[in-house]
């Protein structure tokens, strides 16, 4: 068996282990449900003995108690000061005034992450601190909901008016979330129904053919609140771009057509339990475009996804118990007719989740949670993963002190193979001046299992692959100076077993990739941000921000090769970005710009994509008549028209324009 962790004392750390799951040998045997459901159902039932327990300890605590803000799933409002690691946060006034349309762009303009782009329709992903796009994890009202075949989420699937908030999490956070939270976490929060009537109406209309259209209705009775959403969209994406080899010409970008659409719907009851049900269907047909130095091809492919997400909280009178539970299917058909080639792609994943988060006393909360999921892959005929999961949070104060432990432990088994993560992490949290003025500190480890596409992909597939791993250091200040929120952090991350592909001879002539774990990295870096928001009367309003990036991600794997102490490809040393928006009455307008330095294209640091700036520019008005509020914006996308590339030979789009019209059905 694999381990993550070097146990202390291995005969406690196994005999605590292999009680709880029913150990049947060295190995688990994978028939049923999920990974031998007995011991899940056994796992559930201990949880609940916990409960139980806790709920009669609950009379010799204070009931007065209210549970720290960082513990409530979902609910909660993550205060930066109050935490060791950094955290960035936009609310609804930072989506509304971004206007981005996807998640892809809203990352892209106003966090950290580095969000790589296959051209304005093409796939796009997101990384933080130099990590990889599977080593960064995108969670949907706490559910993971990346593909578990390939370990991605195509932020362009995900539109932003389905969205109420979202947080970055910098750092390792396997501790809380498990696998792939290694250069941090990216959580989504969907809009929350509401008992009154309301709603909205979007229309937009760009150029190259763009427009959309949606709305969103809202309303219920009594304890009852329902929300429904759905989305059409579309694009041609035939924009003009330089032609990369001479002579110089403008070439026009064909096959990047692409079509949407989004279908959401949210109930709600409000009780003794608060229940909640998501479903979120999306369907997106789109042409594949060759690179920019190619001729076009005949490429399509259709992308379907189906989630069910279900969660019930009950409040206790010093707690909180919460139990949450998802269903995933994805279905991606790949067609290239000019190569004569096809691919169908099909997963299915259920999860099920149950946390207690309790108050022990004046200074110090506990959160326990456990969770079992399942993965299953059209690979190979049909391969599964299953996993089972137990974790520990401690939140609380000593004086100045913030103290944030926390402990998780992974188990995971596929095809007859095993292996442990132990997940500990440590934040800490100094005030150095009540309200104005914290030291923090983070340490922690992380890993990220192998994806099945990894380990069965055929052909090429390695099952022997093991798992990702890495430690992650940070210290960070943040300061609140009058009106404005700034804090540096420094962090360093060290990294094992990567997964690299690599070529290997199969044949006189014949080259098969196949993955390995060989790749060693070490990451250091540097982050500042500042935010402020301020009224200078009540009828005009500022809101700005910046956040820098330095990341220097090296390869640490192989002395003496070209490679060795290099920056790894397509992680970007600096990034700059930056926002102003203000509203004058009825009247706003904003400006956004984003500086991102080179990307290197080879290991060696011999060739890279020049670095580029783009700004966007938009000024809208709103009117209010009744219980009805119309907006109307006009933007201009990249406005000193700058020619770019996030991924080498699939140009981003020149200056252009949208016009977006919103109709508002205020309660």
């Amino acid at each position: 068996m694999h381990r993550l962790f070097d146990f202390s004392d291995r005969a406690v750390g196994f005999f605590v282990v292999l009680a709880w799951l029913r150990w049947p040998g060295p190995r688990i045997e994978v028939t049923g449900f999920f990974m031998n459901f007995p011991a899940v159902l056994h796992a559930l039932l201990l949880l609940g003995l916990g409960c139980v327990l806790g709920s009669r300890a609950q009379d010799r605590v204070d009931t007065t108690l209210t549970l720290p803000s960082v513990l409530v799933e979902e609910q909660r409002v993550e205060i930066a000061a109050a935490t060791g690691q950094r955290r960035w946060r936009l609310e609804t006034t930072d989506l509304e005034s971004a206007e981005a349309i996807t998640v892809a762009e809203l990352l892209e303009a106003r966090t950290g992450l580095f969000v790589k782009r296959y051209g304005s329709s093409g796939l796009a992903t997101f990384s933080l601190r130099g990590s990889s796009a599977t080593q960064t994890l995108l969670l949907i009202d706490g559910h993971r909901v990346a593909d578990p075949q390939s370990g991605l989420i195509d932020l362009t699937l995900l539109p932003t008016a389905l969205l109420e908030s979202v947080e970055v999490v910098h750092g390792p956070a396997a501790a809380a979330y498990g696998s792939g939270a290694i250069g941090g976490v990216v959580r989504l929060h969907t809009l929350r129904p509401s008992a009154q009537l309301g709603g909205r109406g979007t229309l937009r209309l760009g150029a190259y053919g763009e427009r959309s259209i949606g709305t969103v209705v809202h309303g219920g009775a009594g304890k009852v609140a329902l929300l429904g959403a759905v989305e059409r969209s579309r694009t041609g994406g035939a924009y003009p771009y330089p032609n990369p080899f001479p002579p110089p010409r403008m070439r026009r970008r064909e096959g990047a057509d692409r079509q949407m659409t989004t279908v959401f719907g949210k109930v709600r009851f409000e009780g003794s339990w608060r229940l909640e049900g998501t479903l979120w269907l999306t369907t997106a047909r789109r042409s594949l475009p060759s690179p920019g130095n190619a001729p076009p091809v005949d490429a399509r492919q259709t992308d379907r996804q189906q989630r069910l997400l279900l969660r019930a909280e009950r409040p206790l009178s010093s707690g909180r118990l919460s139990l949450r539970g998802s269903y995933q299917r994805t279905w991606l058909a790949y067609i290239n007719r000019f190569a004569r080639e096809s691919d169908t792609t099909r997963t299915r994943g259920v999860a099920l989740a149950v946390a207690l988060d309790q108050v022990l006393n004046a200074s110090w909360a506990l959160r326990v949670q456990a969770e079992a999921q399942w993965e299953q892959a059209a690979l190979r005929g049909r391969v599964d993963q299953r996993l089972a999961a137990l974790a520990a949070h401690l939140t609380g104060r000593r004086g100045r002190l913030g103290l944030d432990p926390a402990l998780r432990l992974d188990l995971y088994a596929t095809a007859g193979r095993s292996f442990l993560a132990l997940s500990p992490q440590l934040g800490l949290n100094l005030t150095l001046r009540a309200n104005q003025l914290y030291l923090k500190g983070f340490i922690g480890r992380a890993f990220r299992a192998p994806t099945l596409g990894e380990r069965f992909y055929r052909p090429g597939g390695n099952p022997d692959l093991r798992p990702e791993q890495g430690w992650t250091t940070e210290f960070g200040l943040y300061a609140r100076v009058r009106l404005m929120e700034l804090e540096l952090t420094a962090f360093q991350t060290m990294l094992t077993n990567q997964i690299v592909w690599y070529p290997g001879l199969v044949a006189p002539g014949l080259q098969l990739w196949r993955p390995v774990n060989v790749g060693r990295v070490r990451t250091r870096g540097l982050e500042a941000s500042l935010r402020t928001r301020l009224s200078l009367t009540p009828h005009v309003h500022l809101q700005g921000g910046l956040f820098y990036t330095l990341t220097r991600a090296e390869d640490r794997s192989h002395p003496g090769t070209r490679a060795y102490g290099r920056q790894l490809r397509y992680v970007p040393l600096h990034q700059l970005k930056a926002f102003l928006d203000g509203q004058l009455g009825p009247i706003w307008l904003g400006i956004q710009v984003r500086r991102t330095g080179q990307r290197y294209l080879t290991t060696d640091e011999t060739q890279a994509l020049t670095p580029f700036t783009v700004l966007d520019a938009r000024l809208g008005v709103q009117q209010r008549v009744a219980s009805v509020r119309l907006a109307l914006s006009l933007t201009v996308e990249n406005l000193t028209d700058t020619a770019y590339e996030v991924v080498r030979f699939y140009p981003m789009p020149p200056r252009h324009l949208r016009v977006q019209l919103r109709l508002d059905l205020l309660p």
